[in-house]
């Protein structure tokens, strides 16, 4: 069983990281064959303005003006990011509260709840290690609190970004999270006829001679069930790789593979579902692979 997407939303501000998420929005929208949603946010931001009365008509009221001048701007950037070429029906929402947002993340969400089987592609935001530990990070923040698929986009990915999704890179491990990852990117290659790459990580090669017989035949033989179980969600995928990654660190195997892939990978990821600050402190696969990984990264939590 696949995870089908029928709608796929992009909050835009203009920003080069929010251009970055609309090409790759396009390119899901279109994979997928679903309508693309372009949704501008006005947030409690900045603080001189969030005095305005909720009662000023806009037309009227020249600090209204100047906002919606600049929300038109950044749904013309979308647009124009998205290339004449683009063909698949696309709609733009604002949202609001009375004037101004004050929790965006919590809008964000809100919104995106109301519409079932939605996908929700982030610019990432620029925040040292420090910074996202203290103050956080609005893609890792709806990352965390989201039970839909988030995905991420870096706007400096080298040549990463705007290029053609053309395979999706999986990493699974026979856990509940990485089935609700495999469904995910199961829909998206039969969607898009694209080819799946199954990353598994141990922390030695079963087939290094120095390990024990007995224990090398244990280790394949679960390398072999989880690539089995994988591939019973993945049915109807035309072309399946395996490949087993060693390496202490599941994140360093996953970021060092998605560096080395030619072309333009997708890789599709389950999450755990740790709080935000638990993931901070024991160092969370997912968040890790989001924060560095050279291609657009898709997140979905399982609910089991």
């Amino acid at each position: 069983m696949s995870m089908q997407i029928s709608l796929v939303v992009v909050p835009v501000d203009g920003s080069q990281a929010s251009i970055a998420a609309v090409q790759h929005a396009g390119q899901l929208a279109q994979l997928w064959r679903v309508p693309l949603q372009l949704l501008h946010v006005q947030p409690l931001f900045p603080a001189e303005l969030s005095d305005i009365p909720a009662n000023r008509l806009h037309e009227v009221d020249h600090d209204h003006e100047v906002l919606q001048s600049s929300v038109s701007q950044a749904f013309a950037r979308a647009h124009k990011a998205l290339g004449p070429d683009f063909d698949q029906h696309v709609e733009e929402v604002t949202l609001h509260e009375h004037d101004f947002v004050r929790h965006l993340a919590r809008a964000i969400i809100a919104h995106v709840n109301e519409h079932p089987d939605s996908l929700l592609v982030m610019g990432a935001q620029g925040l040292d290690t420090l910074g996202k530990l203290l103050r956080g990070n609005l893609s890792n923040t709806i990352i965390h609190k989201a039970r839909f698929p988030v995905s991420v986009v870096h706007a400096d990915m080298p040549g990463r970004g705007g290029g053609e999704i053309d395979r999706i890179l999986l990493p699974v491990d026979g856990s509940s999270h990485s089935d609700a990852g495999t469904r995910l990117a199961a829909g998206l290659a039969r969607a898009g006829d694209l080819p799946v790459e199954l990353l598994y990580c141990v922390p030695r090669d079963p087939d290094d001679p120095a390990t024990p017989e007995a224990r090398r035949l244990a280790e394949r033989r679960e390398c072999d069930w989880i690539f089995a179980h994988a591939r019973k969600h993945l049915e109807g995928v035309t072309e399946i790789n395996d490949h087993r990654l060693v390496g202490r660190s599941p994140a360093e195997a996953i970021l060092q593979h998605a560096a080395q892939t030619p072309g333009h990978p997708f890789l599709v990821m389950g999450r755990r579902g740790l709080s935000q600050w638990r993931e901070h402190l024991l160092g969370g696969v997912s968040l890790k692979v989001v924060d560095r990984s050279p291609c657009p990264v898709a997140v979905i939590t399982s609910k089991g």
